[in-house]
């Protein structure tokens, strides 16, 4: 059974980094919303690709089970919770989510880093879902009225993202092109 995992504010992790503390921070967006704004010092590994071995390769002081701590971020903290979720499964005992994740970061007056700019993943799923149902509904006026049932298999699609926190569309959107990519390099500043 999963145990509480702890939080961290914007603020207590920016003290930890600015008193040389090296805090291991991994940010689980796609590597777009990565590139249009992070905390500075997290690395980039989308929820999607998440696995333990990669997170003790990419930190190697950080170890499952180990007294450092891992901060996860991702946009707002739903991703950040359940890439954590995962890893705790794995084996993982000392993690923190950043309160707000990168929007929380931002709105408490802090920097991020940038190298360009994206619509975040939470975005693209929307504006997705809307397109399809304005589709369905032109469709199902202009050819055929089924396409009006189709509009409920959209409807079911959110319920089920709801219930179980799992997106299809969000899963897919987060593998095109666009979302995928080098994150940037960290001597480009805000």
């Amino acid at each position: 059974m999963a145990t509480q995992i702890s939080t961290i504010t914007p603020e207590q992790l920016y003290t930890a980094q600015l008193r040389g503390d090296q805090p291991a921070i991994l940010d689980v967006r796609t590597a777009a919303e990565y590139r249009a704004g992070h905390i500075p010092g997290a690395q980039l590994l989308p929820v999607e690709e998440l696995r333990p071995d990669e997170v003790t390769r990419r930190f190697t002081h950080v170890v499952a089970g180990d007294q450092d701590p891992l901060y996860i971020t991702c946009w707002n903290g739903t991703r950040a919770r359940q890439a954590a979720e995962r890893l705790q499964l794995a084996g993982f005992t000392n993690l923190a989510l950043v309160e707000g994740g990168t929007q929380g970061w931002e709105q408490s007056g802090l920097q991020v880093r940038r190298y360009g700019s994206a619509i975040s993943l939470e975005r693209q799923v929307q504006i997705a879902i809307g397109s399809l149902l304005i589709l369905k509904v032109v469709l199902g006026f202009s050819v055929h009225a089924l396409f009006f049932a189709l509009a409920a298999v959209i409807g079911a699609g959110l319920i089920l993202a709801g219930v179980t926190r799992w997106c299809g569309m969000a899963q897919l959107i987060a593998r095109m092109p666009w979302n995928r990519g080098e994150p940037c390099p960290e001597r480009v500043n805000a």
